[in-house]
């Protein structure tokens, strides 16, 4: 580059922060005279989006409660479910044949259909959740209407 180039590139530089430190200047003098801009979120501006968007806030001792409730209602359920139904009666028999290819929902489906469980989902549950669904074997088994959970399963896989 030559010497002119470089006093050219020198100059054009030398106006471009001239004008950028000119705007800088006055763009903030600007802002110094406008109204002060308030930030501040109040307790009653969080409550309102919560309440916009459908959700609520509540207090970790309000919150412990309803876990502890939750849980209790969870063990009471189970139980019922486990308890023998006492509408059915208790000596019915029912002969169960389980072939290969059936998986425990086939199984807990046709317990159902035949009055031997209440709920197919809860069987098929507490099958799953006490890894009781790689143990059933094929065979046919003798099951009583109004039997729980665990007999059956106790049955069906002995």
């Amino acid at each position: 580059m030559s010497k002119k180039g470089l006093q050219s590139f020198a100059a054009g530089m030398i106006l471009s922060t001239s004008v950028l430190a000119a705007t800088y200047f006055i763009s903030n003098s600007n802002e110094k005279t406008a109204a002060p801009v308030n930030n501040a979120v109040s307790e009653n501006d969080i409550k309102e989006f919560l309440i916009k968007s459908g959700q609520t806030a509540i207090d970790t001792k309000e919150y412990d409660e309803l876990i502890a409730f939750k849980e209790t209602t969870l063990i009471e359920k189970q139980k019922q479910a486990e308890a023998p139904i006492e509408e059915k009666p208790q000596n019915e028999k029912y002969t169960l044949k389980i072939v290969e290819g059936m998986n425990t929902g086939d199984v807990s489906d046709i317990l159902e259909q035949e009055g031997v469980i209440a709920s197919a989902k809860d069987f098929n549950k507490f099958v799953i959740n006490g890894n009781y669904h790689t143990k059933v074997r094929m065979g046919t088994f003798e099951l009583t209407k109004g039997m729980s959970f665990s007999e059956i399963v106790n049955v069906l896989v002995k």
